[in-house]
């Protein structure tokens, strides 16, 4: 049942003019938004949080923290409407990546999650309509896939040009409170609303039993910081390329960005280097960071690929979103740009399904392989397209392999065989064909 409230309307409907006003009106300020903050929107945020994440510092679940429900939401929209609101520290947890370095996630506690997407949601109505099209990370109907799409067609019509690969230096972890908070400032006044994002951004974490302030960066793992990472480069980076691709630059220029991940398209390098030139200027006005090995200036495009392989030579490669990207000829012998997973990631994840299936070798057998079958059925469904089918297929065929080989080393003097073995992942849904998905249509 939807409730209304004392002007007769919901929080739904209140937030989806918003919505409407800030597409109407892009140069609308709003003054008032902590009033969409009640009880029915907090309840309704609460039931939206994924009830399998980890916990917080108090240990409390969803459904714990849900049995009081009503008594929770009711002393929490009080502190929130009195001010006196203060999240608890958010625990800090290392997640290895694949070049042997570590990137900290912060888990907070079930209270704060409730905050976060209340406000999360509340800035996705403001800031979706001003998004460009270019961006396609972490926003409604969009996802990785189409950003792919999207590099793949504007590379058809740069046939002889050039792309730039661009990584910010620990992006999440370095954003400015000070530069965001000005940024959001020109579509919101509310200040009790920006006092309640300052609060959150600012939420001490807890790191090795010891508890300090956030000073800098948007954590990852906060519901918050997918909306304020995209709000921040869609200034920095969004709209300063689209004006300047407009006015400076010669030629068609075009970018995508997902998350902090982007990529740049020339149809002339000169102007690809004059870009790369003064972007290091550019981000550090911003108080970010170029990382230089990570970062990369290359030839591109049809008659570019031709060339190269007129001289026995194949254009460089580079890497977006999880895929290598690299030249190959089509069928009828045209260059386009094509889609491989990445060799150094394939292999982490394969060693991290063995290293999951070794530390599980005396637990119960239906538990790890229920796991591990979500795993591989999840990675094929993300890196099965268009020109990737062989990796795929090998993944599956080196997933089931280790899957044999724990099944024979926990088996003890009874061997597993092949057949049994398929017939069992058969039955538990292992993957043995997957859906493609085509990289030549795009929103």
């Amino acid at each position: 049942m939807t409730v209304l409230s004392n002007d007769g309307q919901s929080w739904l409907t209140k937030l989806e003019r918003i919505g409407d006003k800030s597409a109407c009106d892009r140069s609308i300020v709003f003054s008032n938004l902590g009033h969409l903050i009640d009880q029915d929107m907090l309840k309704e945020q609460f039931r939206h949080l994924d009830g399998n994440k980890a916990v917080g510092i108090d240990r409390l679940t969803k459904a714990s923290w849900g049995e009081q429900l009503d008594e929770n939401i009711s002393g929490l929209l009080r502190r929130l409407r009195r001010g006196t609101y203060c999240p608890s520290p958010a625990r800090i947890t290392e997640i290895p990546k694949e070049d042997g370095s570590s990137r900290p996630l912060a888990i907070s506690c079930v209270e704060d999650k409730v905050v976060q997407l209340a406000v999360s949601t509340i800035l996705s109505r403001i800031y979706e309509p001003l998004f460009l099209p270019c961006s396609y990370g972490f926003r409604p109907g969009l996802n990785c896939h189409m950003a792919l799409q999207a590099l793949q067609q504007q590379t058809f019509r740069n046939w002889n040009g050039a792309v730039v690969e661009i990584d910010i230096r620990k992006y999440f972890n370095r954003i400015p409170h000070g530069m965001l908070m000005w940024l959001l400032r020109k579509k919101i006044s509310d200040r009790r609303f920006l006092r309640l994002i300052e609060v959150l951004i600012t939420a001490p974490v807890l790191e090795e039993e010891q508890s300090h302030s956030n000073n800098i960066g948007c954590p990852q793992g906060s519901i918050l910081s997918p909306i304020l990472a995209n709000i921040y480069l869609h200034h920095v980076i969004d709209e300063w390329f689209t004006e300047i691709s407009r006015s400076h630059i010669r030629g068609k220029a075009d970018m995508v960005r997902y998350a902090d991940d982007m990529v740049f398209t020339f149809e002339y390098q000169h102007e690809a280097k004059r870009f790369y030139s003064v972007l290091p200027k550019r981000l550090g006005r911003f108080g970010l960071e170029l990382h230089e090995d990570k970062s990369q200036l290359l030839a591109a495009g049809h008659v570019a690929a031709t060339r190269a392989n007129q001289r026995g030579e194949r254009l460089p490669t580079f890497n977006f979103l999880g895929f290598t990207c690299y030249w190959g000829r089509t069928r009828k012998g045209y260059w386009r740009l094509k889609f491989t997973s990445r060799k150094d990631r394939f292999a982490a994840k394969l060693k991290g399904l063995r290293d999951f299936l070794w530390k599980n070798l005396n637990a119960n057998r239906r538990q790890p392989l229920n796991t591990v079958i979500r795993v591989v059925r999840g990675w094929s469904n993300y890196h099965g397209i268009s020109d990737n089918k062989r990796r795929v297929g090998q993944f599956i065929y080196q997933s089931r392999r280790i899957i044999y080989r724990w099944f024979n080393r926990k088996g003890g003097r009874h061997p597993m065989i092949w057949e049994k073995l398929d017939l069992i992942l058969k039955m538990l849904g292992y993957p043995s064909r997957w859906r493609t998905q085509s990289m030549f249509h795009s929103r």
